[in-house]
């Protein structure tokens, strides 16, 4: 089972932590595009939702991504003409780089990394070891 349903139903629905999430522009221009699709999602309440398409649909958005992205924000029943415009405006652009460069300076290269109070988790772990973290972080 994934990690993150859980984590969000134990501890961030209940407001014991706090996700925050950085995007990293690992693919050049593909995963710039990506991220600004997810930012132009999140101003109409579709972050997560759009977030979780784009990880499900990524063998798909590299032929015309824009075109397979606004496929995507539909699927949502979002309005695409305000989500094409966010696109074509780079409306989140600065905000995403500067995230990539915090990230990098923070030493994130890769995903998933998860810093639990002090202590970085990378790569795929257990759920035990996360809810061990977590907990003794929350003591």
């Amino acid at each position: 089972m994934e990690n993150e349903p859980r984590l969000i139903e134990n501890y961030i629905k209940p407001g014991k932590v706090r996700l925050i999430y950085r995007h990293l522009l690992q693919l050049g221009d593909g995963s710039l595009r990506a991220a600004e699709a997810n930012e132009c999602a999140g101003d109409q309440g579709k972050f997560w939702e759009m977030r979780a398409l784009i990880y499900q649909s990524q063998s798909d958005l590299y032929t015309n991504i824009d075109a397979a992205l606004t496929k995507l924000a539909g699927s949502l029943k979002m309005d695409t003409t305000a989500f094409g415009q966010c696109l074509q405006a780079g409306t989140h652009r600065a905000e995403i780089e500067a995230d990539y460069d915090s990230a990098t300076k923070a030493g994130i290269r890769s995903r998933p990394v998860f810093d639990i109070n002090g202590k970085r988790l990378i790569g795929f772990q257990p759920y035990a070891l996360f809810r061990q973290q977590v907990d003794a972080a929350l003591k």
